[in-house]
Parts: C-alpha cells; sequence; structure tokens
C-alpha cells in the first residue's frame, strides 16, 4: 500500500526521495511538494508505516526547518 509523504520546501522532495531509496522504498512524486512510497522490505503495512515514519525524522533532523506529513 502506497503512502503519501508531502513536505513544506518542494525543492528539496529529490533528496528526500534519494534516501528513501537508500532505505529500501521506492517513490514517485505525484505532485511539487509530495510523493507516494512503498517499503518493498516490509512484511506487513504497519511495520511500513513505522519505519516510514522513522526515515522521515530522520531525514528532518538534517533539515530542521522543513515540516514534513506521513499519510497512508
Amino acid at each position: 500500500m502506497p503512502i503519501e509523504v508531502r513536505i513544506s520546501e518542494p525543492p528539496l522532495l529529490d533528496e528526500l526521495m534519494a534516501a528513501l531509496l537508500r532505505n529500501g522504498c521506492i517513490a514517485q512524486r505525484v505532485a511539487a511538494d509530495s510523493c507516494l512510497v512503498m517499503h518493498v522490505q516490509a512484511s506487513h503495512g504497519g511495520e511500513a508505516r513505522q519505519e516510514l515514519d522513522f526515515f522521515v525524522r530522520a531525514w528532518q533532523l538534517r533539515h530542521p526547518k522543513v515540516s514534513a506529513s506521513v499519510r497512508p
């Protein structure tokens, strides 16, 4: 099940998508500020969501002024 990730700084979306790819996810841009993400290594939807939340929060540590939302 794809999960939507939206960020407040669209120019940084490519960087976030690359970080997600390095962590076992596939991301496809769907708008200037958002992408749909599939965590291919997760065994179920709950695990995918939990790990995606973690990956996005870790990425935000390097970009503290960027807000992000993760939605199923």
